[in-house]
Protein backbone atom coordinates (compact mmCIF):
# COMPACT_ATOMS: atom_id res chain seq x y z
CA UNK A 1 0.00 0.00 0.00
CA UNK A 2 2.42 2.34 -1.28
CA UNK A 3 0.07 5.38 -0.13
CA UNK A 4 -0.21 4.58 3.12
CA UNK A 5 3.61 4.01 3.96
CA UNK A 6 4.53 7.39 2.46
CA UNK A 7 1.57 9.22 4.68
CA UNK A 8 3.02 7.16 7.47
CA UNK A 9 6.86 8.11 6.97
CA UNK A 10 5.49 11.43 6.47
CA UNK A 11 3.38 11.65 9.71
CA UNK A 12 6.91 9.85 11.25
CA UNK A 13 9.27 12.54 10.46
CA UNK A 14 7.03 15.46 11.47
CA UNK A 15 6.77 14.07 15.24
CA UNK A 16 3.97 16.23 16.56
CA UNK A 17 1.33 14.29 14.02
CA UNK A 18 2.77 11.40 14.26
CA UNK A 19 2.55 11.34 18.28
CA UNK A 20 -0.56 12.97 18.41
CA UNK A 21 -4.13 11.60 18.12
CA UNK A 22 -3.27 12.89 14.27
CA UNK A 23 -1.46 9.72 14.08
CA UNK A 24 -3.87 6.55 14.42
CA UNK A 25 -6.96 8.82 13.08
CA UNK A 26 -5.34 8.89 9.66
CA UNK A 27 -3.24 5.75 9.89
CA UNK A 28 -6.34 3.84 10.61
CA UNK A 29 -7.76 5.36 7.75
CA UNK A 30 -4.92 4.87 5.26
CA UNK A 31 -4.03 1.60 6.34
CA UNK A 32 -6.99 -0.10 6.86
CA UNK A 33 -7.13 -1.06 10.54
CA UNK A 34 -8.80 -3.59 11.81
CA UNK A 35 -9.68 -4.51 15.64
CA UNK A 36 -8.52 -7.41 17.38
CA UNK A 37 -10.51 -10.21 16.89
CA UNK A 38 -7.99 -13.02 18.37
CA UNK A 39 -9.93 -16.01 21.00
CA UNK A 40 -8.19 -15.45 24.48
CA UNK A 41 -9.77 -18.04 26.09
CA UNK A 42 -7.49 -19.56 28.53
CA UNK A 43 -5.22 -17.12 28.21
CA UNK A 44 -3.41 -15.96 31.13
CA UNK A 45 -2.10 -11.84 31.05
CA UNK A 46 -0.53 -9.72 33.50
CA UNK A 47 -0.77 -6.13 32.90
CA UNK A 48 0.91 -3.98 35.43
CA UNK A 49 -0.47 -0.56 36.47
CA UNK A 50 -3.88 -1.15 35.26
CA UNK A 51 -6.17 0.53 37.62
CA UNK A 52 -6.21 3.45 35.41
CA UNK A 53 -5.15 4.83 32.27
CA UNK A 54 -3.06 3.62 29.14
CA UNK A 55 -2.73 0.32 31.12
CA UNK A 56 -6.55 -0.15 32.36
CA UNK A 57 -7.89 0.53 28.69
CA UNK A 58 -4.87 -2.34 27.51
CA UNK A 59 -6.43 -4.67 30.34
CA UNK A 60 -10.21 -4.43 29.43
CA UNK A 61 -9.63 -4.79 25.91
CA UNK A 62 -7.82 -8.42 26.50
CA UNK A 63 -10.77 -9.14 28.92
CA UNK A 64 -13.16 -8.76 26.28
CA UNK A 65 -10.80 -10.92 23.80
CA UNK A 66 -11.84 -13.36 26.59
CA UNK A 67 -8.36 -13.41 28.58
CA UNK A 68 -7.82 -13.48 32.63
CA UNK A 69 -6.23 -10.46 33.34
CA UNK A 70 -4.17 -10.03 36.14
CA UNK A 71 -4.73 -6.25 37.64
CA UNK A 72 -1.91 -4.46 39.36
CA UNK A 73 -1.55 -1.48 40.85
CA UNK A 74 0.38 -0.22 44.02
CA UNK A 75 -2.65 -0.05 46.26
CA UNK A 76 -4.81 -3.27 47.10
CA UNK A 77 -8.34 -1.71 47.06
CA UNK A 78 -7.67 -0.07 43.60
CA UNK A 79 -6.52 -2.87 42.43
CA UNK A 80 -9.56 -4.91 43.40
CA UNK A 81 -11.91 -1.91 42.50
CA UNK A 82 -10.61 -1.80 38.80
CA UNK A 83 -10.94 -4.96 38.44
CA UNK A 84 -14.04 -5.42 39.04
CA UNK A 85 -14.64 -2.41 37.08
CA UNK A 86 -13.01 -3.82 34.25
CA UNK A 87 -14.91 -7.64 34.21
CA UNK A 88 -17.84 -5.43 34.23
CA UNK A 89 -16.75 -3.50 31.06
CA UNK A 90 -15.15 -6.26 28.90
CA UNK A 91 -18.24 -8.38 29.40
CA UNK A 92 -15.85 -11.66 29.05
CA UNK A 93 -13.13 -13.03 30.13
CA UNK A 94 -11.78 -12.67 33.89
CA UNK A 95 -9.63 -10.58 36.43
CA UNK A 96 -7.37 -10.95 39.29
CA UNK A 97 -6.63 -7.93 41.46
CA UNK A 98 -3.20 -8.39 43.35
CA UNK A 99 -1.68 -5.12 44.64
CA UNK A 100 2.37 -4.47 44.14
CA UNK A 101 4.66 -1.27 43.72
CA UNK A 102 7.11 -2.51 40.85
CA UNK A 103 9.53 -0.59 42.47
CA UNK A 104 9.64 -2.71 45.54
CA UNK A 105 11.93 -5.83 44.55
CA UNK A 106 10.20 -7.23 47.62
CA UNK A 107 6.76 -6.87 46.04
CA UNK A 108 7.80 -7.81 42.69
CA UNK A 109 9.33 -11.26 44.15
CA UNK A 110 6.04 -11.30 46.24
CA UNK A 111 4.02 -11.19 43.10
CA UNK A 112 5.89 -12.99 40.81
CA UNK A 113 5.66 -16.26 43.86
CA UNK A 114 1.73 -15.84 43.55
CA UNK A 115 1.51 -15.94 39.28
CA UNK A 116 3.66 -19.04 40.10
CA UNK A 117 1.33 -20.49 42.31
CA UNK A 118 -1.54 -19.61 40.99
CA UNK A 119 -1.15 -20.03 36.74
CA UNK A 120 -0.25 -22.75 34.91
CA UNK A 121 1.59 -20.28 32.71
CA UNK A 122 1.71 -16.89 31.87
CA UNK A 123 0.85 -15.97 27.98
CA UNK A 124 1.00 -12.23 28.04
CA UNK A 125 3.22 -10.22 30.49
CA UNK A 126 2.91 -6.34 30.01
CA UNK A 127 4.97 -3.87 31.52
CA UNK A 128 3.20 -1.22 31.90
CA UNK A 129 3.37 0.43 35.08
CA UNK A 130 5.32 3.48 36.09
CA UNK A 131 5.26 7.20 36.68
CA UNK A 132 6.82 10.75 35.93
CA UNK A 133 7.67 12.57 39.20
CA UNK A 134 8.94 15.66 39.67
CA UNK A 135 10.76 14.74 43.15
CA UNK A 136 13.37 12.63 43.60
CA UNK A 137 12.47 9.19 45.75
CA UNK A 138 14.17 6.10 46.49
CA UNK A 139 12.42 2.97 46.94
CA UNK A 140 12.72 0.80 50.71
CA UNK A 141 15.78 -1.01 49.05
CA UNK A 142 17.41 2.58 48.35
CA UNK A 143 16.94 2.45 44.46
CA UNK A 144 15.67 5.58 42.56
CA UNK A 145 12.54 5.21 42.39
CA UNK A 146 12.07 6.18 38.61
CA UNK A 147 14.29 3.75 37.54
CA UNK A 148 13.01 1.09 40.31
CA UNK A 149 9.44 1.10 39.10
CA UNK A 150 10.30 1.21 34.98
CA UNK A 151 13.23 -0.63 34.59
CA UNK A 152 14.31 -2.37 37.90
CA UNK A 153 11.39 -4.36 39.34
CA UNK A 154 9.95 -4.96 35.91
CA UNK A 155 13.60 -7.04 34.71
CA UNK A 156 13.15 -8.86 37.70
CA UNK A 157 9.94 -9.31 37.43
CA UNK A 158 10.24 -11.37 33.93
CA UNK A 159 13.37 -12.63 35.22
CA UNK A 160 11.20 -14.65 38.14
CA UNK A 161 8.75 -15.52 35.59
CA UNK A 162 10.98 -16.78 32.54
CA UNK A 163 10.73 -20.07 33.56
CA UNK A 164 6.83 -20.09 33.49
CA UNK A 165 6.44 -18.33 30.64
CA UNK A 166 3.77 -20.54 28.40
CA UNK A 167 5.82 -21.72 24.89
CA UNK A 168 5.36 -18.64 22.50
CA UNK A 169 4.65 -15.99 25.42
CA UNK A 170 4.70 -12.60 24.33
CA UNK A 171 6.96 -10.09 26.80
CA UNK A 172 5.58 -6.63 26.03
CA UNK A 173 7.16 -2.98 27.09
CA UNK A 174 5.42 -0.09 27.40
CA UNK A 175 8.03 2.62 26.36
CA UNK A 176 8.05 6.16 25.66
CA UNK A 177 8.47 8.55 23.12
CA UNK A 178 10.32 10.67 25.69
CA UNK A 179 13.56 8.03 25.28
CA UNK A 180 14.40 9.45 21.69
CA UNK A 181 15.89 12.45 24.13
CA UNK A 182 18.58 10.14 25.77
CA UNK A 183 20.89 7.96 25.17
CA UNK A 184 21.44 5.03 27.23
CA UNK A 185 24.77 5.57 29.40
CA UNK A 186 24.36 2.78 32.20
CA UNK A 187 26.62 4.24 34.92
CA UNK A 188 23.97 7.64 34.65
CA UNK A 189 20.95 5.64 34.90
CA UNK A 190 20.38 5.78 38.39
CA UNK A 191 20.51 10.05 38.97
CA UNK A 192 21.25 10.87 42.84
CA UNK A 193 20.19 14.16 44.23
CA UNK A 194 22.75 16.71 42.45
CA UNK A 195 21.85 16.15 39.24
CA UNK A 196 18.17 14.67 39.16
CA UNK A 197 15.48 15.44 36.87
CA UNK A 198 12.05 13.73 36.56
CA UNK A 199 11.72 14.21 32.92
CA UNK A 200 15.50 12.67 31.98
CA UNK A 201 14.89 9.86 34.37
CA UNK A 202 12.05 8.64 32.93
CA UNK A 203 13.46 9.37 29.37
CA UNK A 204 16.40 7.04 30.44
CA UNK A 205 14.56 4.47 31.45
CA UNK A 206 12.41 4.12 28.80
CA UNK A 207 15.29 4.14 26.89
CA UNK A 208 16.85 1.46 28.63
CA UNK A 209 13.17 -0.45 28.61
CA UNK A 210 13.83 -0.63 24.33
CA UNK A 211 17.02 -1.74 24.57
CA UNK A 212 16.36 -4.22 27.39
CA UNK A 213 13.60 -5.74 25.02
CA UNK A 214 16.22 -6.65 22.33
CA UNK A 215 18.51 -7.87 24.81
CA UNK A 216 15.73 -10.42 26.30
CA UNK A 217 14.24 -11.53 22.96
CA UNK A 218 18.26 -12.26 21.84
CA UNK A 219 17.84 -14.36 25.11
CA UNK A 220 14.50 -15.88 24.72
CA UNK A 221 14.57 -16.58 21.17
CA UNK A 222 12.44 -19.83 20.27
CA UNK A 223 11.02 -19.52 23.73
CA UNK A 224 9.17 -16.28 24.09
CA UNK A 225 8.64 -12.82 21.94
CA UNK A 226 9.64 -9.46 23.72
CA UNK A 227 8.43 -6.28 22.18
CA UNK A 228 8.74 -3.25 23.08
CA UNK A 229 6.15 0.07 22.02
CA UNK A 230 5.64 3.37 22.80
CA UNK A 231 1.82 4.97 22.71
CA UNK A 232 2.73 8.77 21.49
CA UNK A 233 1.49 11.37 23.49
CA UNK A 234 -1.79 10.48 25.34
CA UNK A 235 -4.22 12.42 27.83
CA UNK A 236 -3.72 10.26 31.01
CA UNK A 237 -3.83 11.14 34.67
CA UNK A 238 -0.54 10.02 34.42
CA UNK A 239 0.88 12.56 32.20
CA UNK A 240 -1.48 15.76 33.76
CA UNK A 241 0.38 15.01 37.11
CA UNK A 242 3.51 14.57 35.64
CA UNK A 243 4.16 17.47 33.05
CA UNK A 244 1.42 20.20 33.77
CA UNK A 245 2.66 22.15 31.16
CA UNK A 246 2.94 20.10 28.52
CA UNK A 247 -0.53 18.63 28.93
CA UNK A 248 -2.04 21.88 29.22
CA UNK A 249 -0.47 23.23 25.79
CA UNK A 250 -1.14 19.42 23.69
CA UNK A 251 -4.28 18.74 25.45
CA UNK A 252 -6.57 19.22 22.46
CA UNK A 253 -4.45 16.75 20.35
CA UNK A 254 -3.28 14.52 23.10
CA UNK A 255 -4.41 10.58 22.04
CA UNK A 256 -7.61 8.77 24.00
CA UNK A 257 -6.07 5.98 26.53
CA UNK A 258 -8.04 3.84 23.80
CA UNK A 259 -5.91 5.21 20.98
CA UNK A 260 -2.95 4.95 22.70
CA UNK A 261 -3.66 1.41 23.92
CA UNK A 262 -4.09 0.25 20.70
CA UNK A 263 -0.42 -0.59 19.09
CA UNK A 264 0.15 -2.56 22.68
CA UNK A 265 -3.39 -4.84 22.27
CA UNK A 266 -1.83 -5.08 18.87
CA UNK A 267 0.82 -6.43 19.53
CA UNK A 268 -0.53 -8.48 22.44
CA UNK A 269 -2.98 -10.18 19.38
CA UNK A 270 -1.48 -9.89 15.84
CA UNK A 271 0.24 -12.72 13.87
CA UNK A 272 2.32 -10.19 12.33
CA UNK A 273 3.87 -9.50 15.72
CA UNK A 274 4.70 -12.88 16.46
CA UNK A 275 7.03 -13.57 13.16
CA UNK A 276 10.21 -11.39 14.51
CA UNK A 277 11.68 -10.49 18.32
CA UNK A 278 12.99 -7.20 20.06
CA UNK A 279 11.32 -5.11 17.58
CA UNK A 280 10.62 -1.47 18.48
CA UNK A 281 6.77 -0.46 17.46
CA UNK A 282 4.54 2.76 17.00
CA UNK A 283 0.94 2.60 15.28
CA UNK A 284 1.29 -0.80 14.42
CA UNK A 285 4.79 -0.14 12.28
CA UNK A 286 8.47 -1.02 13.21
CA UNK A 287 9.91 2.61 14.27
CA UNK A 288 13.47 3.60 14.37
CA UNK A 289 14.87 3.94 17.94
CA UNK A 290 16.80 6.12 17.46
CA UNK A 291 16.22 10.41 15.70
CA UNK A 292 19.66 11.51 15.71
CA UNK A 293 22.88 9.71 16.07
CA UNK A 294 23.96 10.75 19.56
CA UNK A 295 21.22 8.97 21.34
CA UNK A 296 22.23 5.87 19.66
CA UNK A 297 23.11 2.71 21.56
CA UNK A 298 26.48 1.54 21.54
CA UNK A 299 27.55 -2.10 21.79
CA UNK A 300 29.74 -1.34 24.71
CA UNK A 301 26.53 0.12 26.99
CA UNK A 302 23.95 -2.65 25.63
CA UNK A 303 26.47 -5.53 26.85
CA UNK A 304 26.28 -3.75 30.13
CA UNK A 305 23.11 -3.18 31.08
CA UNK A 306 22.10 -6.66 32.08
CA UNK A 307 24.93 -7.14 34.56
CA UNK A 308 24.41 -3.77 35.73
CA UNK A 309 20.85 -4.78 36.41
CA UNK A 310 21.90 -8.38 37.81
CA UNK A 311 24.43 -6.14 40.04
CA UNK A 312 21.94 -3.46 41.20
CA UNK A 313 18.94 -6.14 42.48
CA UNK A 314 21.76 -7.96 44.63
CA UNK A 315 23.64 -4.77 45.91
CA UNK A 316 19.95 -3.79 47.06
CA UNK A 317 18.91 -6.80 48.29
CA UNK A 318 21.97 -7.78 50.22
CA UNK A 319 21.87 -4.10 51.84
CA UNK A 320 18.48 -3.91 53.32
CA UNK A 321 18.86 -7.98 54.61
CA UNK A 322 21.90 -7.03 56.87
Amino acid sequence: MPVARFLDALLEATIVPSFSRIGPVVRRRVAGWTDPTADLSGRVAVVTGSSGGIGREVATELAALGATVWVTSRSDDRARDAADEIAAAAGAGATVPHGVDTGELGQVRAFAARLRDETEGIDLLIHNAGALTAERHETSQGIEATLAAHLVGPYLLTRELQDHLSPGARVLWMSSGGMYTQPLVVSRLEMDDTDYSGTTAYARAKRAQVVLAGLLAEEYRGRAIVHAMHPGWAATDGVSAGLPVFDKVMGPILRTAEEAADTMVWLATADEAARTSGDFWHDRRRRSTTYVPRTATTPRQRAKLVPWLDQRIATAEISTST
